[in-house]
């Protein structure tokens, strides 16, 4: 990693531009070593994190999972109580290791995420399609989950 000090010329108050550019360059490079080399060690300890999206209507919750490259064979979805496992492998599209990448930015790798339903599901209606590279997970609200209309009499 480089070092920059800043110095700002003798007899002068305030920095000129260049010097203030060329420590804005320095600081960029830096933010950026450290930024890669944490996503880096991230992704040796962790693994690929795909991005999800949980959300519901009165009678389904809908997860979306954004999986580019992935080959939906390899792709497990699992539910069991109130708990939804996603387990699989995204690929890349791109040259491997024989090649330095000067950003990289997708994942590739395995993955295995853990969730925490809000509600119970009817795990035998659970329908999993995987299409343009996004999964989307249908999962019908159990009878006791689902909201129920009282109506309310006068007397």
């Amino acid at each position: 990693m480089s070092r920059f000090r800043f110095q700002p010329r003798s007899g002068r108050g305030l920095p000129s531009f260049w010097e203030l550019e060329k420590m804005r360059d320095h600081m960029e490079t830096i933010y950026n070593t450290l930024a890669g080399s944490v996503s880096s060690q991230l992704r040796k300890n962790f693994g690929v994190f795909p991005l999800i999206n949980l959300s519901e209507d009165d009678e389904r919750l809908y997860l979306t999972c954004e999986l580019p490259g992935a080959d939906p064979g390899q792709l497990e979805v699992s539910v069991k109580g109130e708990t939804l496992n996603l387990r699989g492998r995204v690929g890349s599209d791109g040259p491997g290791a024989e090649v330095n990448f000067h950003r990289r930015e997708r994942e590739s790798g395995a993955f295995r995420r853990t969730l925490t339903l809000p509600v119970k599901v009817e795990a035998d209606r659970v329908d999993a399609v995987f299409k343009n590279g996004v999964l989307t997970v249908t999962m019908p609200k159990s009878a006791e989950a689902k909201a129920h209309r009282v109506s309310v009499k006068a007397e």
